[in-house]
């Protein structure tokens, strides 16, 4: 039932009005403005029906100066203010109190109680407009809750294609926060031109209220890299009104794609391991036996008068090619497999700067030249150093047949640390990648005349076996960059804290 504050000092009248509101309420009737506000401090109403001129035992008061004291007790409540002595000026200082109304007296009861059954309709659905928002909130926080829970990447799109949901795993998944992803336009923040094709078209047949299959593309992320997510669009048209957003659902294979890589790399790798362990001692001793003849032959031409410099270069051009079945077998060997790493506490710097110099005059022989950097915070990583200057010594081979056409360019080598991971670095200015990196780092996949394409094959598995990662990306301005990241680590082979 509804609680009714009556203030009236008349007691006629407001044992009159009190029977007149129990109608429709439970009525507390006060005499005075300080019996009022006791009852106020005590207990909440829904309506105050408050003459405006009261008796106070303290001094004179007025309805008006209760007005605040009942907003903060019952902030729900309507109020009426009764006058016998009505003024414009105390009407207009109601209105601006925001006083439901202002009854002069002498009034007609019935007039009376509508207008107390009007102002206590208010309050119910003041409250039950509350009681709507509040359980409005709830369940958008519950969907929220859901919508942030799930782990697959969800964005909804408007008609221009720009970000009008952003759930967490696409934020954690892209770097970009809700904030900085809503209104950009989808394509312009996650997609090269040459994945905007495929997302546009299925984006535009979801809009259309057309299915779309599972289709994937690659997306950028704030940091720079790429990941492989798969997706699926679907129109929002609630209660079958034309869809107003396309939601895009996608999981994020990047890792699964890779482990799968690896899986079918390690196959391929046992095989090639059992297939090397058939034939290598077939090859070596072929390759041994002609070493040894070609040693024969070429003592034997410097007895010879005539004809020993004719032979003498033959002999050395078969030794060249016996030199180089004999290099490539031992890449084959070592890729196929691996020798256990031997780890020490070894200075990055010392890495970089121990192949600086042995590569040095070969790069400055074919007119190119070399950098080297070596950044801060570097600490002791526990690794195999000869093994970490065999991978570097291949990609900075690489780096220099790649601007060795040209005559001319820089290749960069560094040592840095980012957090967690210290990176070994090699860098060119040279024509760049011309293929995807999971085709570059296969084995036997090369673009020069006379490379055999297990360099980087053989850099990649070195990085792995010192649990780290090999990157190639495209260098800004032009050329590669081949990153080594490996992760700090103590001697007990535990991940340092970041």
């Amino acid at each position: 039932m509804s609680r009714i504050l009556l203030v009236e000092d008349d007691l006629d009248l407001a044992e009159n009005v009190h029977q007149l509101l129990g109608r429709i309420g439970e009525v507390e009737a006060c005499t005075d403005a300080d019996a009022a506000a006791e009852a106020v401090r005590s207990r909440r109403f829904d309506l105050a029906l408050m003459d405006v001129r009261l008796a106070s035992d303290l001094e004179p008061r007025t309805a008006l100066d209760l007005l605040p004291l009942v907003r903060e007790h019952s902030p729900d409540a309507e109020i009426v203010l009764m006058s016998g002595y009505a003024t414009l000026d105390s009407a207009l200082e109601a209105v601006r109190q925001g006083v439901f109304a202002y009854v002069p007296k002498p009034f007609d009861p019935r007039g009376l109680l509508a207008l107390a059954e009007r102002a206590l309709s208010q309050v119910a659905l003041r409250r039950e407009r509350k009681q709507l928002s509040k359980e409005l909130g709830r369940s958008e926080a519950l969907h929220r809750a859901v919508f942030d829970a799930v782990d697959e990447l969800i964005v909804g799109l408007d008609k221009s294609h720009r970000i009008q949901l952003w759930n967490r795993a696409a934020a954690a998944a892209t770097g970009w926060s809700l904030e900085e992803a809503l209104d950009q336009n989808a394509c312009d923040l996650l997609l090269d031109a040459s994945q905007r094709g495929l997302f546009d078209h299925a984006v535009e047949s979801a809009s259309r209220g057309e299915g779309t299959g599972a289709f994937r593309v690659l997306i950028n992320t704030r940091a720079g890299e790429q990941r492989v997510v798969q997706w699926t669009a679907r129109p929002l048209s609630p209660d079958g009104a034309p869809p107003r957003m396309v939601v895009v659902a996608g999981t994020d294979v990047t890792e699964r794609l890779a482990l799968e890589r690896r899986a079918a790399d390690a196959e391929a790798m046992a095989a090639m391991g059992r297939l090397t362990s058939a034939l290598a001692h077939e090859i070596r001793n072929p390759i041994n036996a002609a070493k040894l003849q070609l040693e024969v032959l070429r003592r034997s031409a410097m007895k010879l008068e005539n004809g020993a410099d004719a032979i003498q270069r033959r002999v050395e051009v078969i030794g060249g090619e016996l030199a180089r079945l004999s290099h490539l077998l031992d890449d084959f060997m070592g890729l196929a497999r691996p020798k256990h790493l031997t780890l020490r506490a070894v200075e990055l710097e010392d890495v970089v700067n121990g192949v600086a110099h042995v590569q040095r005059p070969t790069i400055e022989s074919a007119g190119l030249s070399l950098e080297v950097e070596i950044g801060d915070g570097l600490c002791p990583s526990y690794a195999d150093e000869g093994r970490l200057k065999q991978a570097m010594m291949h990609l900075v081979t690489n780096a220099i047949d790649a601007l060795q056409a040209r005559g001319s360019g820089t290749i960069r080598l560094a040592a840095l640390r980012d957090g967690r991971v210290q990176e070994l670095r090699v860098e060119d200015d040279g024509p760049g990648l011309d293929q995807p990196e999971d085709q570059v780092v296969a084995p036997f996949v090369t673009t020069k005349k006379t490379g055999t394409g297990l360099g980087l094959p053989f850099a990649k598995k070195i990085t792995e076996m010192h649990g780290g990662q090999l990157l190639l990306r495209p260098r800004d301005g032009g050329g590669t960059t081949v990153r080594i990241r490996l992760p700090v680590i103590d001697a007990n082979g535990v991940p340092e804290p970041g």
